[in-house]
């Protein structure tokens, strides 16, 4: 298995189905400060776009974050291989006091047979010692870390678009589908919000953060967003989605539509008229939005692992999974270490802290 690893020199050659790895993403986050290598991979499997974005988890320290990568296809016994090869190509191109290299994979996780279901659950993934000893078989250096923390979460919900109306209300679990009809009933109104409408959004968006106590983006974020969106022509869609009522605002979303995929990156929901379901007839307004613009599929980007009326995001799971789409469980974080020593301080630190 050989793998090379280079900087483009023109956007073109970027081949990363994400949003996460293209090139209006890389001049986002270098528009907030953050260092950006865009690199290019070369491998037998398929080239693919390997960015590393320049992290500072806990002062002292800094890493190599690759969002969705890789993002082809590898079979399971050759993962570790893969990843091992791939950090050697990376390392000359990085900072040289990057402690690890850390990929936020999209392979399917190895731990979904039936085995690892109890009562239609599924049980999650097993400790990390028995997860490394697996992706490290038939690695040379045996090195390679499950992170302490995910940062995109490893389970998610998508949903395929290639469907028409009928067929998508149909995949909607039966409570989901009268809640979006009850939105339409309430009299509730959806829009896509004007730029200048952004504050109004942040509001409901904070509080909403505040309320379940989430950690949330400043307002700058969003300003740089969508200003850094309307000044490319080749950028993803970002879009402000709104449900109204009355003249108050009760749910809103920010989404991006790229390439194939649609994405529900933020959120907010006013706790006044619930009982409109505002939230439910939005999603369908965003779902038949993006198959519109082309999208086949629509991520909506983390739910517990699973079905337990005891975590503290079981409500996300129902409304996300009501919606129709596939519970998927990709294989997580996992660090390549480039100093051991470094490396296990900066482990020992990120948990004791807990930080994304």
């Amino acid at each position: 298995m050989r793998i090379t690893v280079s900087e483009p020199g023109h956007e073109s050659m970027f081949r990363g189905s994400s949003l996460f790895q293209t090139p209006f993403w890389f001049r986002f986050r270098r528009e907030l400060g953050q260092k950006v290598v865009p690199l290019v991979a070369e491998s037998r499997a398929g080239s693919f776009s390997c960015a590393v974005f320049i992290r500072t988890g806990v002062p002292g320290f800094s890493y190599g974050y690759l969002p969705r990568v890789p993002d082809i296809p590898v079979a399971e016994e050759e993962r570790g291989l893969f990843l091992e090869q791939l950090s050697a190509a990376i390392v000359p191109h990085v900072p040289p006091d990057t402690v690890c290299l850390r990929y936020d994979t999209v392979w399917p996780s190895p731990f979904t047979d039936s085995s690892h279901y109890s009562n239609g659950q599924w049980k999650g993934a097993p400790r990390a010692v028995f997860r490394e000893l697996r992706m490290n078989s038939g690695t040379r250096e045996r090195t390679l870390r499950k992170s302490e923390l995910d940062h995109i979460s490893p389970d998610t919900v998508i949903i395929d678009l290639d469907k028409d109306d009928d067929v998508l209300l149909s995949r909607m679990r039966q409570t989901t589908r009268n809640c979006v009809r009850r939105a339409y009933r309430s009299g509730v109104s959806f829009r896509i919000m004007n730029p200048d409408e952004l504050p109004a959004w942040y509001r409901l968006y904070e509080e909403t953060a505040v309320r379940k106590k989430l950690s949330h983006e400043k307002l700058s974020y969003f300003e740089t967003l969508l200003s850094l969106a309307r000044n490319e022509t080749n950028s993803p869609d970002f879009r402000i989605y709104a449900a109204e009522k009355d003249g108050m605002l009760l749910a809103g979303a920010v989404t991006a539509f790229s390439g194939d995929n649609a994405y529900y990156l933020y959120a907010g929901s006013s706790l006044e008229q619930r009982k409109c379901m505002a939230n439910y007839g939005l999603q369908w307004e965003i779902i038949r939005d993006a198959r519109s613009a082309g999208c086949r599929y629509y991520d909506l980007l983390g739910v517990p692992p699973n079905n337990d009326p005891n975590h503290s995001m079981y409500g996300l799971y129902t409304f996300k999974t009501g919606l129709g789409g596939r519970v998927v469980h990709y294989s997580g974080c996992w660090d390549y270490p480039l100093d051991e020593r470094r490396y296990q301080q900066f482990r020992n630190a990120e948990a004791f802290a807990g930080i994304r």
